[in-house]
């Protein structure tokens, strides 16, 4: 039980970090393009495809501690950054303690970002992390659902741009229930 507390203190602190570097930063993203939570309950329920098996939902994993960050495979910085902070916290608990966790990376690429992609880079970080994607639209209404941003930035090419996008780490309670948000990027909800 310390370890887990320790894995959401690790998880709080680093979401801080990473709010403060983005809250600094000169990049801010513009408020008229801010996505506004969607009615009256904060996130909620979904289903999405996984790394290449069948469809799952938020619901499927009552029972365990769920940790969601929204990102994408692409991604130079933030994400890859953000996945091995989560990855980390993971390890550090017993075996026990982490079958009671579970990962899940929304890829927010519905492009690029293939279940057979995501399923070598979720993995890639941590076992009990699964890369899940959808269409743009279940993408859409995910992201609305949680209160994140997500907007592509164009490239030189067709496949050449980036996503600006929120880091927010959610880490919703074992009956993934309606939430309870905290300061610093990360929101626990239960």
């Amino acid at each position: 039980m310390k370890k887990l507390i320790f894995f959401v203190s690790l998880i709080a602190f680093i979401g801080g970090l990473i709010f403060a570097q983005q809250y600094f930063s000169k990049r801010a993203v513009p408020t008229s393009k801010q996505i506004p939570i969607a009615g009256k309950q904060f996130g909620g329920d979904f289903t999405l495809q996984p790394d290449g098996g069948k469809a799952i939902s938020l619901s499927d994993f009552r029972g365990k501690v769920v940790v969601i960050y929204f990102g994408f495979a692409s991604c130079p910085d933030v994400c890859p950054t953000s996945l091995a902070i989560i990855s980390s916290a993971m390890k550090s608990l017993s075996d026990e303690e982490v079958a009671d966790v579970q990962g899940l990376f929304i890829s927010l690429d519905t492009e690029r970002d293939t279940p057979e992609k995501l399923k070598e880079y979720a993995s890639y970080f941590h076992e009990n992390i699964i890369g899940a994607t959808g269409t743009a639209e279940q993408i859409q209404k995910i992201t609305k659902q949680y209160g994140t941003y997500f907007t592509k930035v164009s490239g030189s090419s067709e496949l050449d741009y980036l996503i600006d996008h929120t880091s927010v780490t959610f880490i919703i309670g074992k009956d993934v229930g309606a939430g309870k948000t905290f300061n610093f990027g990360l929101r626990i909800l239960h």
